[in-house]
């Protein structure tokens, strides 16, 4: 709670009073003397705000309550009939009046608040109340003018670091809230808006700023599915002052998108073996920020089935201005696929995940030098069709031979049998 305090001490306090009698008697009176402290939250209220004075006030006396004095006894305690806290033109007091307040023993303390508001049309400054407080029996009346003061500075948003152009990526802004006021502000919110852009986080919790000071936030601006062109983006800072809710004027600009991803390949070769490919190539961050956890993989389709080994392939943290290899592996099961498409998944600064699709054209593919070529369907049943014709003829050589084996004997036989 901010705190402005200012003590005025009543001095109704121990007045002497001197009577010259024929007989030299001195008579004393004693008063008790009090003492009035306020506070004011907020220490500094805008135009429209409501706010609290709290009016404290002490009994200085010590001792006893009552004390003699030259065969007098005097009553410590302050009587208090009222206070009363006026307005003017600037301030409006929505409780003015305490009566009755009453006795107030030495060392007591009683504190009274009071509510009031400036007015929408308040002028800037320092505007003075008039306190009155009436006392009784000892006491005596008392008017003080209390201090009320009236900013009516906003905050202040200032774009430390905005690019003017981006590509499809993810980006981060730089942004400086200035508490321009005399005082504290406290729950300040910070909210992003844009056209057909996203930001996270949407609205940043920046909490207190102190007087004349200033908290940088950033803030991540994703455009990774932006259409090219210019495109208005804003901001706004809410905040409490005391228990009065603002809003801060918009901080308006403009952003220009071009349509061209931060991650990209190049030194592509695409090798071709039948209706296998193999895709080899370096995948480049030419973004502004780290990418983390980069994962490429063939994106599937009817015509399009990932092969192993190489059917995705995990390339790790990609920093800006840095690169890294890759390999992939596709079955193209039609002659009408001209590009194989490529998943490329990651996740940004704040581990928020993201995701493009990149190309791979399929036209200047080549078949490895000095490599095996894959052998086409057909040739595979041509040469299945002459095995199976060699095979027969192997096995029709082997059955003649055994015929043949089969009849010489008999003829030795019969040879014999003529010798006798």
């Amino acid at each position: 709670m901010h705190k402005v305090t200012l003590k005025a001490i009543i001095s109704i306090t121990l007045v002497l009073l001197l009577a010259l009698t024929s007989t030299a008697v001195a008579d004393t009176d004693i008063r008790p003397t009090v003492v009035v402290d306020y506070s004011m939250e907020p220490a500094v209220l805008m135009p429209g705000d409501t706010g609290t004075i709290t009016i404290s006030i002490e009994n200085m006396a010590g001792g006893e309550v009552y004390v003699k004095e030259d065969d007098k006894t005097f009553d410590m305690n302050a009587y208090i009939a009222s206070i009363t806290l006026g307005g003017n033109d600037d301030i409006e007091i929505l409780n003015n009046e305490y009566t009755d307040i009453g006795l107030l023993g030495p060392q007591d303390t009683i504190k009274l608040a009071f509510n009031v508001r400036a007015k929408e049309t308040a002028e800037n400054g320092v505007h003075f109340l008039n306190m009155e407080l009436v006392g009784g029996s000892d006491m005596y009346d008392l008017n003080y003018n209390i201090p009320v003061k009236i900013d009516g500075r906003n905050l202040r948003l200032i774009m430390a670091t905005m690019p003017t152009t981006v590509m499809n990526e993810i980006s981060t802004i730089e942004l400086d809230i200035i508490n321009t006021r005399p005082n504290d502000v406290n729950n300040v919110i910070i909210k992003a808006e844009g056209e057909n852009v996203s930001f996270n986080p949407a609205e940043i919790f920046v909490g207190t700023i102190p007087a004349s000071d200033k908290t940088t936030v950033d803030i991540t601006l994703n455009t990774m599915a932006s259409s090219s062109g210019t495109k208005n983006i804003s901001f706004t800072a809410s905040f409490f002052n005391g228990d009065n809710y603002h809003v801060s004027g918009n901080e308006d600009t403009s952003i220009n998108v071009v349509s061209q991803p931060s991650l990209i390949f190049t030194s592509i070769e695409v090798t071709k073996i039948g209706n296998k490919y193999s895709l080899v190539g370096d995948i480049n961050n030419f973004g502004t920020t780290d990418a983390k956890n980069v994962l490429v993989s063939v994106a599937g389709s009817e015509d399009i089935k990932p092969i192993q080994p190489y059917a995705n392939y995990f390339v790790g943290t990609l920093e800006a201005d840095d690169f890294s290899s890759f390999e992939l592996s596709a079955r193209v099961l039609s002659s009408e696929v001209k590009e194989i498409p490529i998943l490329i998944e990651f996740r940004d600064t704040d581990n928020v995940y993201s995701s493009v699709t990149g190309y791979i054209d399929l036209e200047s593919a080549s078949a490895p030098e000095g490599g095996e070529q894959e052998t086409p369907t057909w040739m595979w049943g041509l040469i299945g069709a002459i095995a199976i014709a060699v095979a027969g003829v192997i096995v029709y050589t082997w059955k003649k031979r055994e015929t043949a084996e089969d009849k010489e004997p008999e003829a030795e036989d019969k040879d014999e049998f003529d010798e006798y």
